[in-house]
């Protein structure tokens, strides 16, 4: 952050270092998504989705996982992505055995990015259970060691949110608010699949979206290492 002030009509120019928002450099090499439906839903034709991508992008190019990707190795080349649909984890958060995702912790991700909630039963909500049990996910897959960035629910959820961002806040992590788009159907397939509940999930527009919501806080106050150029004989 650059700090002004003007001294005996002497106008001095401060660096204050070590601000939160100071912009620093940043090398992602993996990143590890996890979520639900809307990160990654394989086909079933008993909902009437036939596709094998997050629901409900119509092209496995379009939903957000795949956007993020291709922004991200824009700025990162040969950045390894990998998601992984955890909604056994939204349905048994106090209780999971985490050992069931062993292959994405020996992964070693560097930047964890947390999407997920819809599938929350808000009956099985306790004091800070669901903030705890996500605390305590994010530190097995990651050792503790990675940047996380968590979502809100794309569809307003007041009490799994103010979980999500409990974890947040209790651990540091970087927050991203998406519930917005879900009260706006410019951003849901409402005319694309006949099935309501596939219908209602984000369409291009809205995978669009997320994602550059993610992006944008990723790369927030944040510059990329500049590339090392072979010099000139």
């Amino acid at each position: 952050m650059i700090r002004f002030a003007l001294i005996g009509g002497l106008l001095l120019v401060g660096v204050i270092s070590c601000q939160p928002d100071e912009a620093r450099p940043i090398d992602l090499r993996r990143v590890l998504v996890i979520g639900n439906s809307i990160t990654y839903h394989p086909p079933d034709q008993a909902i009437g989705w036939n596709a094998d991508w997050g629901m409900a992008a119509n092209a496995p190019d379009k939903d957000y996982f795949s956007r993020l990707e291709d922004s991200l190795k824009n700025h990162f080349p040969g950045l390894q992505m990998i998601r992984k649909n955890v909604f056994p984890f939204e349905r048994q958060f106090a209780s999971l055995d985490f050992s069931q995702y062993s292959q994405l912790r020996e992964f070693n991700a560097d930047l964890l990015i947390i999407r997920l909630g819809e599938n929350i039963p808000l009956e099985d909500l306790r004091d800070r259970n669901l903030s705890e049990g996500l605390q305590k996910f994010s530190t097995y897959l990651t050792s503790g060691n990675a940047r996380v960035i968590i979502t809100s629910t794309f569809w307003p959820n007041p009490l799994v949110n103010a979980q999500l961002s409990h974890s947040a806040e209790s651990q540091g992590w970087e927050f991203v608010e998406l519930s917005d788009l879900g009260q706006q159907t410019e951003y849901m397939a409402l005319d694309e699949f006949e099935n309501e509940s596939v219908a209602r999930h984000p369409n291009n527009l809205g995978m669009e979206t997320i994602s550059r919501r993610i992006i944008q806080q990723i790369l927030k106050n944040r510059v990329s290492p500049i590339p090392k150029q072979n010099s000139m004989k």
